[in-house]
């Protein structure tokens, strides 16, 4: 062991996730010695909350009959980002993504079924790939095998710093669990740790919303970019989709499982923060969408209006857009009178008898308010909205109280757009230069998005991380045993 290392591995991986993870077992695989430093006290990350991953052409379709082809997975990346995506980068994951099925399975995962997210969506490809216990479960699965191999992993120790020797890495400076710094050597390392998510500043600095204060982050709670900000400093350089946010509309200390905050995205009456109709509300079909949407209003936030009538229907007939697979579209929402009498009695959403009580008790001018809502409920008798244009089924008006406001926020679950890397997953210079010896994996790497989430491809977020993972340690593991052979 050299002097100036404290511990010396073949392979670092910075970020316990389902990135970090998915790297990690499979270069333990491929002989390495591997360490894992995770800041957090537990593994996971953002993919904890994740239900499912993408892939194409997979044996678990295949034996469902669902035809998604990889041409068909690679144009909708490429349309839906009007190609502003990087090609190589979303071949590679494409051509790979059914691969990593196979690499769960191995591990243990039981694929339960393959689905879309919302069947109303157009245009979605049924690429979801739900494992029993959901991509929690894979996670287990990934940290007993990492284990197993021998693979080191230290929790509560936050890498601080990238070394760097002769032009390449050399290892890392971390701080261990008592804060004392630790120096640990590397022939590489691989970075995926998370994104930026936890970063308001970030937020503000790369996105195209000046609202990273007001988003409430339901991910990760270890996403603040460090990740980001290490490897900048030894000449990474930002994709040009940086600012990519995965946003939906949420209500304040909700979790998504709430009936009521399913309530406040479902396509009836949105108003802003002066009473006033601000989209097609269709939009909360595709929850990325939406979350844009909310984003770039003014305070970034909206108040769904829904009246007793829209209660009862959800509760009899089901909601018309679920939000994954935690609340399924079409489910009815069985708790949403108690959830509602108890955030009323909280103070977190409003009741009232009539619009103009409402309107007063968040803040609107009521003649604007009851302006809106007489306009809306016109244009829902009469089947045809020519303010937004929303379809005629979509269109239920708001007349029988008691009426309730539930405000809506955007909220993040991760970031997607990061530093800019190539299709083995080496992070470059401003030349396009490989940085040798330096890889980044899931959310801190850029390239498979343009400036929105794709809904389209259900999975790809968690796809892209588990797949990157093994993608990036096999370049590893080929270059490290090449150098070696030299």
């Amino acid at each position: 062991m050299s002097e100036q290392y404290d511990v010396e591995y073949d392979l670092v991986v910075v970020g316990g996730g389902g990135s970090g993870l998915s790297c990690a077992v499979q270069a333990a695989q491929n002989g390495l010695t591997v360490a894992v430093l995770e800041k957090m006290p537990q593994l996971g990350g953002s993919s904890a909350f994740a239900e499912g991953h993408a892939a194409f052409e997979s044996d678990e379709q295949v034996k469902r009959g669902i035809e998604v082809s990889k041409d068909q997975g690679f144009q909708a990346y490429m349309d839906y980002s009007h190609w502003h995506a990087d090609a190589a980068i979303v071949s590679r994951f494409v051509e790979n993504a059914a691969t990593t099925i196979v690499k769960m399975r191995e591990l243990g995962a039981v694929y339960k079924e393959v689905i879309v997210t919302a069947e109303d969506q157009p245009g979605e490809l049924v690429t979801w790939h739900i494992p029993e216990g959901e991509v929690a479960r894979v996670l287990e699965l990934l940290e007993g095998r990492a284990r197993d191999l021998g693979v080191e992993i230290y929790l509560d120790t936050p890498a601080k710093k990238i070394l760097m020797a002769d032009g390449r890495v050399a290892g890392v400076v971390a701080g261990d669990a008592d804060g004392e710094e630790v120096r640990i050597g590397a022939k590489a390392v691989a970075v995926g740790t998370g994104g930026y998510a936890c970063n308001p500043e970030m937020i503000n600095r790369f996105s195209a919303y000046d609202c990273g204060d007001k988003i409430i982050n339901i991910g990760g709670q270890g996403n603040s970019g460090d990740g980001l900000t290490m490897m900048f400093e030894v000449g990474a350089v930002p994709w040009s989709s940086i600012g990519t946010l995965l946003l939906m509309p949420l209500m304040r200390g909700k979790t998504v499982t709430s009936h009521t905050n399913t309530a406040g995205f479902q396509p009836y009456l949105w108003v802003d923060k002066d009473g006033h109709r601000c989209t097609n509300e269709i939009c909360g079909l595709n929850f990325g969408n939406a979350g844009d949407m909310v984003a770039g209003l003014p305070e970034a936030h909206y108040w769904a209006v829904i009246d007793q009538a829209q209660v009862d229907h959800l509760v009899q007939d089901g909601c018309e857009v679920g939000l994954g697979v935690y609340v399924r579209t079409g489910e009815k929402l069985i708790n949403l009178p108690a959830e509602l009498t108890a955030d009323v009695e909280a103070g977190t959403v409003h009741r009232a008898d009539d619009i103009a009580t409402l309107a007063t008790q968040i803040g609107v001018d009521p003649a604007v308010l009851a302006s809106e809502v007489a306009q809306y409920n016109q244009a829902c008798h009469a089947g045809l909205d020519t303010k937004f244009h929303k379809e005629a089924r979509f269109l239920r008006p708001v007349e029988t109280g008691p009426f309730h406001a539930i405000k809506m926020e955007p909220g993040i679950m991760i970031t997607m757009g990061g530093i800019k890397i190539n299709e083995y997953m080496q992070v470059v210079d401003a030349d396009n230069a490989p940085i040798e010896g330096l890889y980044s994996v899931g959310c801190d790497a850029g390239g498979l998005f343009g400036d929105s989430y794709i809904l389209t491809v259900p999975g790809s977020a968690n796809g892209f991380a588990l797949t990157s993972g093994w993608l990036a340690a096999d370049h590893a593991a080929a270059a490290i045993k090449a150098t070696a052979s030299l």
